[in-house]
């Protein structure tokens, strides 16, 4: 178990990383290029969180069929809410400015419920697997700067189209604000509640969450990182990989 302090700041620090991307956005003009890079770099990064401390950890205690079995429920799931909100409008809600205007789209502020619940959507992986790890024993400070990353990233990306789309700064920063405090809060929960349960159940909530962050990146991350190829995002997300591992090594 972890200290209730670094439960705290760990919960606090990742969440925060939502509304720092999007004043970084904000303030800073960032290409799409720019963005794809960051983009990249977090999704290596948390495919490496996945694999490093969740499948691997759930593999040791799990069946391979089990295993599998709960990465694909847990990706099903999310796939399914994410169709489902697409529908209603939050389907291009991590795309940046160049994208949209690309795809001849923008985000409309009707489609705002939507956006907000997708955007909630993509951080629930984060909560569930930030609250896996801080009830087992190693540090969750690897982890917890893999997914802070990849929140600036996320935001980063996500704040260019939608003020683009002329939704309001203020509207902007209440979206993120309120999300880091709902991350934490839900970082908390998880923590708790998954504290209460036997350590038999811990291995099959790992993979879920591994399936759950997984199905993430690839459907929120990856498009966007990918949007007319710019050079080298393989490279780059490797390196979000191989950065995840010096840290994991380093601390």
């Amino acid at each position: 178990m972890t200290g209730i302090t670094e439960i705290l700041w760990l919960s606090a620090l990742v969440a925060l990383c939502f509304p720092i991307g999007a004043i970084l956005s904000l303030r800073l003009k960032i290409s799409h290029r720019m963005t794809a890079a960051f983009m990249s770099l977090g999704a290596g990064l948390l495919i490496a969180a996945s694999f490093l401390d969740l499948i691997n950890g759930s593999l040791h205690e799990l069946a391979l069929p089990s295993v599998i079995l709960m990465i694909l429920l847990a990706a099903a799931v999310f796939s399914i809410m994410n169709w489902w909100l697409a529908k209603r409008g939050a389907k291009h809600r991590k795309r940046c400015a160049t994208c949209l205007n690309d795809m001849q789209t923008e985000l409309k502020p009707d489609n705002g419920l939507a956006i907000t619940l997708g955007t909630i959507l993509d951080a629930i992986p984060e909560a569930l697997v930030l609250g896996v790890k801080l009830t087992g024993n190693g540090s969750a400070i690897p982890l917890a700067v893999a997914l802070g990353l990849g929140n600036v990233a996320q935001s980063i990306s996500s704040t260019s189209g939608l003020k683009a789309s002329n939704i309001s700064t203020a509207h902007i920063m209440i979206l993120w604000i309120g999300l880091a405090i709902i991350t934490t809060l839900a970082t908390l929960m998880s923590y708790a509640l998954l504290g209460t349960l036997g350590p038999s159940l811990k291995p099959w909530l790992e993979a879920f969450a591994a399936g759950i962050l997984l199905a993430m990146v690839c459907e929120a991350m990856l498009p966007e990182a990918h949007h007319k190829s710019p050079s080298f995002t393989g490279l780059i997300g490797s390196g979000g990989i191989c950065l995840y591992l010096l840290i994991h090594e380093m601390l």
